[in-house]
């Protein structure tokens, strides 16, 4: 009788990923923290320029839209917090 080598007959299989433990969705969630007041950064591009010139052609074009687009987002985001009522008044 031929037998097929056992490790040709395993080759192909894999282990079943291990089993995760049951969550259940319809728990009572935790309550959300305290909403504190947001301070608008006085230059938004402060982040971006610390990584220095982008590493492509005509740096300082990308360098002057991406900065505007930085600083756009950061108008946006201060005008929905100002709607929202978060705006930090203590400046």
């Amino acid at each position: 009788m031929n037998h097929p080598d056992q490790s040709r007959r395993n080759r192909g299989r894999r282990r079943p990923p291990p089993r995760t433990a049951a969550v259940d969705i319809w728990r009572t969630p935790a309550p959300l923290p305290e909403i504190e007041p947001i301070t608008t950064p006085p230059d938004p591009t402060a982040a971006l320029r610390s990584l220095g010139p982008p590493p492509m052609p005509d740096r300082a074009n990308a360098a002057y839209h991406f900065a505007t687009v930085v600083e756009r987002a950061a108008a946006i985001a201060g005008a929905l917090a100002l709607s929202a009522d978060l705006i930090d008044q203590a400046d």
